[in-house]
């Protein structure tokens, strides 16, 4: 069951909205979340505006419900054991200090203001906000833990989902939007920058035991760009053809195997560019065809060597997690037809 209620009030050029949410889960309960946003217009080029709001996000049907056991012979205890990954709710799961899995909830505040900047270029727009997210109870999957069956009496290692970490990201987005017209050419122009930082502040302990281990937490903060751009234009070569370019630049991170600053250590992937270019033309007014190609000029991220390869064996010597294209380029074409 859900309900949703929104109101909305304007009065010398300020508006204030407020908002409110009510979900009910079957199996963790309901869960109500609000919003309050508000906008100026301090004159016809300025516009300020901020928000704070309230969130969560469901543990999904796999999360609750993934298992993946195998059966090992374990030295220590002279016995077969079970070893891998459990639901939450799993008597394996909540031996080992697991419990239920519960919505993540979040904090959200953000501020920003746009400005037209006519005088610089006519018809530029410039737009920055600030944010800072705080999620609480974030589902995470557990590094192996001890556990006993309660059944056989017998030692065994588990993983599991759990509401295991308290997250912290906040950044900036700075966007800046132009009409160009050469030769009565119309472009529509568009640079957007995005800074981004995340932090794990805090863990849920499971049986006095941090859940998610130490070179994890390495991960979550340092594998992802905290840096990316992306420069577009788009072009209006007549009233049927249009032609799109755009750049996209990842900053640097790290790859996921090995330590910062480990022996040896975990290698800093530098940045990265690559465009796409994507032509489309209305052969009629309900039919579009478009013809596409992805990074087009077959850019590649860096390589991982020795002894962090990540399966070069299956022919992938590329981070996992890099957030740019590392399959190289590519084409595509579509068709759209409008009834």
């Amino acid at each position: 069951m859900s309900s949703y209620v929104e109101l909305e009030r304007e009065k010398g050029g300020l508006i204030t909205q407020y908002a409110a949410r009510y979900e009910g889960y079957s199996d963790f309960g309901g869960t109500l979340n609000g919003k309050i946003a508000l906008r100026y217009h301090f004159d016809d080029r300025i516009t300020g505006r901020g928000a704070i709001s309230t969130g969560f996000h469901a543990p999904t049907p796999g999360q609750a419900n993934i298992q993946k056991v195998t059966t090992t012979f374990d030295a220590n205890v002279g016995d077969q054991v079970e070893q891998g990954l459990v639901p939450a709710d799993h008597p394996l799961a909540i031996a080992a200090g697991g419990a239920p899995l519960t919505e993540e909830t979040s904090l959200n505040v953000s501020v920003g203001f746009s400005v037209d900047i006519d005088e610089v270029f006519e018809g530029a727009k410039l737009t920055f906000d600030v944010y800072d997210i705080e999620i609480k109870d974030r589902i995470y999957k557990t590094q192996t833990v001890p556990s006993i069956d309660p059944n056989t009496g017998i030692g065994t290692n588990v993983s599991f989902y759990t509401n295991a970490l308290d997250i912290e990201s906040k950044g900036f987005d700075i966007v800046l939007t132009l009409p160009l017209i050469v030769r009565d050419i119309t472009s529509d122009v568009s640079i957007a920058l995005n800074r981004n930082a995340v932090s794990v502040k805090d863990q849920n302990l499971v049986n006095g035991i941090s859940p998610v281990s130490v070179a994890d937490v390495e991960d979550i903060e340092n594998s992802y760009p905290k840096l990316k751009i992306v420069a577009s234009t788009t072009t209006f070569l007549s009233d049927a053809a249009t032609v799109m370019i755009r750049a996209n630049y990842f900053g640097e991170h790290y790859d996921e195997r090995g330590r910062i600053g480990g022996n040896p250590p975990t290698k800093l992937l530098d940045p990265t560019l690559f465009f796409d270019v994507e032509l489309r033309y209305d052969v009629t007014e309900d039919f579009r065809m478009t013809l596409g190609f992805v990074n087009v000029f077959d850019s590649y991220v860096d390589e991982i060597s020795h002894p962090y390869a990540n399966r070069q064996n299956v022919g992938l010597p590329y981070a996992r997690r890099t957030a740019a294209n590392f399959e190289g380029g590519s084409a595509y074409v579509t068709l759209d037809y409008s009834f």
